[in-house]
């Protein structure tokens, strides 16, 4: 019986944009698509845990060639900062979140990633649903940079 009430709180959230990021010793930015799957867990009514996979594409800029890819794997945390209005729909979230990160295709070595941003949220009248947008600060090994994210989320 315990573990039916994990599964139904449990949640899963993809979430997917366009990504920035300036590496250090290149000059410009390169940028691509980046998606983010989380699996998360309540742990009370302002806070919970994830687990999260996600992966970038980036085009190079023109100064220097040489598109790459990153998968990447790790845990992460969200805390609910405040509702935006009266019945609970909108809310803002502090979200972030670190991992480790390899290159999928291109040069690069591994190495440590993280996030940071806020996230907005609105749940429309499917209790299971929510729709999300967060704007994240990025970091892998050298570089750094900024992602803006729509995200549906569906509870189990």
């Amino acid at each position: 019986m315990a573990m039916v009430a994990v599964l139904l709180a449990t949640w899963l959230e993809m979430s997917g944009g366009p990504a920035f990021v300036h590496n250090q010793g290149a000059r410009g930015l390169s940028s691509g698509p980046m998606v983010r799957l989380n699996l998360g867990y309540p742990l009370g009514d302002r806070l919970s845990a994830e687990v999260w996979l996600s992966g970038i594409i980036e085009s190079a800029p023109a100064s220097a060639p040489g598109d790459t890819a990153i998968a990447s794997l790790g845990a992460g945390g969200r805390l609910l900062v405040a509702h935006l209005d009266d019945e609970g729909r909108f809310a803002l979230w502090a979200h972030g979140g670190g991992g480790w990160g390899v290159p999928a295709a291109g040069d690069g070595t591994p190495g440590p990633l993280g996030f940071a941003g806020p996230l907005v949220t609105f749940q429309p009248f499917i209790q299971r649903f929510s729709l999300g947008l967060e704007a994240d600060a990025l970091a892998y090994r050298h570089g750094f940079g900024a992602a803006v994210m729509p995200s549906l989320r569906c509870a189990f």
